[in-house]
């Protein structure tokens, strides 16, 4: 019944709008007199006083990546088998895929504007070209050992908002969904639905928001069960320079609500009674100097959180390792720069983005630094000052895949490396992988018939066997590594747990003519503190030995794009990854044993890891 409405709605609102467009040359008054439309830019008459544009974009890509692992023998795979999966559209795959969109926005006089715009993201052949209501994949249980997926498709409203302006005063109102970001950096910024105030003062602009992330409905919940943030910002228009503070507060009871299950359950839950509660401080200087413009900005996180409850130990097995209601305190920071001089056809640039670790995962302390208390995606390349960057896996795009997608660990057969363990997180057989958990104060101790509660194995990352592996470190967008470490504590599953980041892009924008652009850069990116990784695979360490050492890629990438018109551009991107030292040092310990990490782990062949990560990807689009 869902799916009949949908399709209803959605040929209605088809069907009026081209009705309108079929009119757009006369405009039919009250008498029935024809009347010539009036435009006002991209906008047509459609009524007194109120206005329409119609919105429409075709984006068609294929992309290419070959050893996303840094490993040639370890098989290439693709993270789901859905074709409306986003997942590798951006990151690993060998895919043509389209987003389309198609919306409208009206508007009446100055005071009230309504945008509807419908989106749907397909991964193409001649079948999913088709309706796939009700079907799934073909093939069945595929070589890694995960079914089949479904294959429904369709449309969904990405952007649906009113924004309403107080006449006569100041103040403006939004509400709904639309693409917005809160500080210059575009560290906070999505499409979550919210309820915001404006209010512009001169040079002075002040903004309000209530934004809701995880609603406790979608649990069966009412009442304080949910994650909701909350945003305040300032800024100061001195041209060329702005100034702005902005505030977020995020008061997450979502994650640890109860369920049917107890203890650590899958994303985005974390332990049964968990609780945060944090505060983001960030403020801002962009301008420009001469030829220079430039961006820095300092982030501050404090608040507090509260490990699981009594049921959410008891069902994570935790019983007598860690107590229950165990407080946090969490402070974490960050620094993010940039500067670009603009030398007529050449502007080179430089960036930098710092991000605090947390390195004891004994303690009662959560010091990395994420701009949430959840996994989420940033505006970082949505912004002016990152958007040529936007392709780059290192810092926006899909992370790469884990190294040698830890092959022979975390899985119950190595014949389904698709399927994980439900006993074992790392690898077979060795001390420290069978027996009971056992309480330490030593993350890294290995002891024979026991387990150590902070050898969290592949658990240390939210990448999976059932996803290949595949973005292992951040979130898509999110320069910040958001997806290691956030189980290191027991009793609390939190993005403040994490290993740390630094990342520093170098390169050029070159303008050779009117319509081209070419970007090129160099990008490093390391962790800052690997006590978590060691600790999560210190049995393997101790069989394979060294140590896990910070750097994870050296990137060299770019892009060339050519606007045809203003409606049509094509662009080509491309990237080669090389292995830094930590991720060389994660690829030893999977198991490259032929075929699929078989045999005794001790005396297995380690993964080399030593092997560039390729990407191509080629689009078209056109927007109206």
């Amino acid at each position: 019944m869902r799916r009949l409405t949908q399709g209803v709605l959605a040929g209605v609102l088809m069907l009026v709008l081209a009705s309108l467009a079929a009119a757009q040359g006369t405009l039919q008054v009250p008498s029935g007199a024809a009347q010539p439309a009036v435009r006002f830019g991209n906008f047509i008459e459609i009524g007194n006083d109120v206005l329409m544009h119609i919105i429409a974009t075709t984006d068609f890509r294929y992309n290419t990546t070959t050893n996303f692992d840094f490993e040639s023998q370890v098989r290439d795979r693709v993270g789901s088998r859905n074709p409306e999966s986003s997942i590798e559209q951006g990151g690993e795959s060998d895919l043509f895929w389209l987003l389309a969109r198609f919306g409208v926005d009206f508007r009446y006089q100055k005071s009230t504007e309504v945008q509807i715009v419908l989106e749907q993201r397909t991964n193409l052949d001649g079948n999913t070209t088709d309706d796939r209501f009700n079907s799934t994949n073909p093939g069945g249980t595929d070589i890694s050992g995960r079914a089949a997926s479904s294959e429904n498709k369709g449309f969904y409203c990405v952007f649906c908002w009113l924004d309403y302006k107080f006449e006569g005063t100041p103040l403006r109102m939004r509400v709904g969904f639309d693409l917005w970001t809160l500080d210059q950096a575009g560290l906070i910024g999505d499409n979550d639905p919210r309820i915001a105030f404006f209010g512009e003062f001169g040079n002075l602009d002040v903004t309000a928001a209530a934004v809701v992330q995880y609603e406790s409905q979608r649990l069966g919940l009412t009442n304080d069960n949910d994650l909701i943030y909350y945003t305040f910002s300032a800024g100061y228009n001195l041209k060329p320079h702005r100034f702005q503070l902005d505030v977020v507060w995020a008061r997450d009871r979502f994650t640890g609500a109860d369920t049917q299950a107890v203890g650590l359950r899958g994303a985005p839950l974390g332990y049964t009674g968990q609780k945060q509660d944090s505060v983001l401080i960030m403020g801002s200087w962009g301008g420009q100097v001469g030829p220079v413009r430039a961006l820095v900005q300092g982030n501050v996180m404090l608040g507090n959180a509260q490990g699981a409850n009594a049921a959410g130990i008891a069902g994570a097995g935790l019983t007598g390792i860690r107590g229950a209601d165990r407080d946090y305190s969490i402070f974490a920071g960050s620094a993010v720069a940039y500067s670009e001089a603009d030398l007529g056809l050449v502007r080179p640039f430089l960036g930098l983005f710092w991000g605090s670790a947390d390195g004891d995962p004994t303690d009662h302390k959560l010091r990395g630094f994420n701009m949430q208390p959840f996994a989420t995606t940033t505006l970082v390349t949505g912004t002016t000052w990152f958007a040529h960057l936007d392709t780059s896996n290192a810092f926006s795009a899909r992370d790469y895949s884990c190294p040698a997608r830890f092959q022979g660990l975390g899985v119950a057969n190595v014949n389904t490396p698709g399927v994980a363990s439900t006993t074992n997180p790392g690898a077979p057989g060795i001390p420290g992988r069978s027996g009971p958990l056992v309480p330490t104060n030593d993350p890294t101790q290995v002891v024979a018939g026991q387990q150590n509660p902070y050898a969290t194995g592949i658990g240390v990352t939210a990448a999976t066997p059932g996803g290949g592996f595949t973005e292992c470190a951040h979130t898509v967008t999110n320069p910040f590594n958001d997806r290691l470490g956030a189980s290191s504590h027991p009793g609390i599953y939190s993005t403040f747990s994490n290993p740390g980041t630094l990342v520093a892009p170098v390169g050029v924008r070159v303008f050779p003519a009117k319509g081209y652009e070419i970007n090129a850069w160099y990008l490093y990116k390391a962790m800052l503190n690997t006590a978590l990784l060691e600790a999560a695979f210190a049995p393997e360490l101790a069989v394979r030995g060294g140590e896990i050492r910070k750097a994870q890629y050296n990137e060299i990438g770019g892009t060339v794009m050519w606007t045809l018109n203003p409606n049509f551009d094509i662009r080509l991107a491309g990237n080669i990854a090389l292995p830094g030292g930590g991720s060389i040092d994660l690829a030893h310990l999977a198991n490259c044993n032929v075929p699929g990490g078989g045999g005794a782990y001790a005396t297995s062949a380690r993964c080399g890891g030593n092997d560039p990560a390729l990407r191509g990807e080629v689009r078209f689009r056109a927007r109206f």
